[in-house]
């Protein structure tokens, strides 16, 4: 006896089958990739010219040991770097804002900057910055913002009596992860100063060295480092749910 449905099954095409529920294979070049974003701004802010050989340099340390991670350098022996601020005996508070192009999950975001105070006119007092904020937060829609980083840092500055400029390398790297969807990421920076009577300048180095000597030395700029693995709902259209059932909601909990 024979069984057409048989014979008709044997005539369906392979390619004719719908691979929707197909996961697709990951190999390690599909996951982890460093983004660098360049903290640089000029709009409603002054400038003024710092000497590294004569200014005096500050270097945030992590429990006694000097951080290191992977940044853009190059080498030269300029002695020369720019302050941006926000005018004469004003703190510095300034803000930037990045839109990632796709939701990831990040598993570190380190800051990497260069602050500065620059006493040009000096009558009596003590002058140095006090602490800096450093925050990240992604932009919420409608439930309010999300802080993914909000660290106050004492930079350890010596009081300044004279007319003199002090550079603080901050380098906060934290390991706070995070889910990046395709909303807004704002970062601030805000420096708090104490000062005594004259005239003060204080905020960012956007590019700056790690010592002041007028020799060939290392330059970066200052910026936030992500590194960031590619989320599975940018991937493969069964996970773009972000539901209780995919676990993919905006605390980090993933497949």
């Amino acid at each position: 006896m024979s069984y057409p449905f048989r014979e008709v099954s044997r005539q369906i095409p392979r390619d004719s089958f719908n691979p929707a529920l197909i996961k697709p294979t990951y190999d390690v070049s599909s996951y982890g990739h460093d983004i660098i974003v360049p903290l640089n701004c000029i709009t409603g802010s002054a400038t003024t010219t710092l000497t590294p050989s004569t200014a005096t340099f500050v270097q945030v340390l992590n429990d006694g040991r000097v951080p290191v991670d992977e940044v853009n350098q190059f080498i030269t022996d300029s002695d020369k770097m720019e302050l941006v601020h926000a005018g004469n005996d004003t703190d510095f508070d300034t803000s930037w804002e990045w839109l990632p192009d796709m939701s990831a999950q990040s598993y570190k975001a380190s800051f990497s900057v260069a602050v500065a105070m620059k006493v040009s006119a000096y009558t009596s007092g003590n002058f140095a910055i006090s602490s800096v904020q450093l925050t990240m937060k992604q932009v919420g829609g409608g439930e309010g913002d999300e802080i993914i980083v909000d660290k106050i840092i004492n930079p350890g500055m010596s009081n300044m009596t004279s007319a003199t400029e002090q550079i603080a390398i901050i380098n906060l790297d934290t390991k706070t992860s995070a889910k990046i969807s395709d909303k807004e990421i704002t970062f601030q920076i805000k420096v708090n100063t104490t000062s005594g009577s004259g005239t003060y300048q204080c905020g960012i180095v956007p590019l700056f060295c790690y010592f002041g000597s007028a020799v060939p030395k290392t330059w970066t700029t200052s910026s936030v480092i992500f590194h960031l693995h590619a989320d599975l709902a940018h991937a493969f259209p069964i996970f773009r749910d972000e539901d209780n059932m995919n676990m993919l909601d905006r605390s980090g909990i993933g497949l």
